[in-house]
């Protein structure tokens, strides 16, 4: 008897893997063709919860077969409602994803925005590494996207000399004033002490480094700044 309830629950497993799985792909794909780094909040929890009843239904043949077919069903016609009616109404589109979060502008971090919504320097500087921006005097606009992508727009670049032998493999920018605070090891990876970093702030007009958000230096001399108190509209960032 029990080797035939054992097979009884195998077969009764396959038999859901076969109706949930092709179950599972159709909803998957009337919610539409989105890429998983591309998905807002409202198609992550529909997602996540879909994973979730599917698995436990699967893992579990004691679980009842019909209402989790029944769940998969309901929670794809409720994203398919709840789409419609973001689409034709933002504001309550707004309730279920974010809004895009200017985090440059004009090349100044907007580090305010960054607190809102719980974003840190390190992660900006991440996601302009992985668009191959390692100088940040390159970027004139960034835009969080309600995905999590960044979107960056560059500054338009005039022609450049090519790098001497001498000047090559120098190494990357380096934060050298980080929330205000000098930070010495980015100093010291840059070649820099405090006296050139106070006379190249004063330069641009900050007497203190906590006027300053944060700061980069590469070993050409090169400095980027991003001020504590964000300039007005008609004032511009001087690198």
């Amino acid at each position: 008897m029990s080797l035939l309830a054992d097979i009884q629950d195998y077969l009764n497993v396959a038999g859901r893997i076969a109706t949930v799985i092709p179950l599972f792909i159709a909803v998957g794909l009337v919610m539409g063709k989105r890429h998983l780094g591309e998905l807002s909040v409202f198609d992550l929890v529909i997602a996540v919860t879909l994973g979730s009843v599917a698995g436990a239904d699967l893992a579990d043949p004691e679980i009842p077969h019909g209402p989790t077919v029944m769940t998969i069903l309901l929670l794809g016609l409720m994203h398919q409602v709840i789409s419609r009616i973001v689409l034709q109404h933002r504001k309550i589109g707004k309730l279920v994803t974010f809004d895009p979060t200017v985090v440059m502008d004009r090349g100044v971090i907007l580090h305010e925005h960054l607190a809102k919504i719980r974003y840190s320097t390190d992660e900006l500087l991440s996601q302009l590494r992985a668009k191959d921006i390692f100088d940040l005097n390159e970027v004139d606009s960034a835009v969080l996207e309600p995905h999590g992508a960044l979107s960056v727009q560059r500054q338009p670049q005039p022609q450049q000399e090519a790098l001497s032998p001498s000047q090559q493999g120098l190494g990357l920018p380096v934060p050298v004033v980080l929330e205000g605070r000098v930070h010495e090891p980015g100093l010291r990876s840059a070649g820099r002490d405090r006296v050139w970093l106070n006379r190249e702030l004063a330069a641009r007009g900050y007497q203190r480094a906590d006027q300053v958000f944060l700061a980069m230096a590469d070993r050409l001399g090169g400095l980027y700044v991003s001020p504590m108190a964000v300039p007005g509209p008609e004032a511009r960032l001087s690198h």
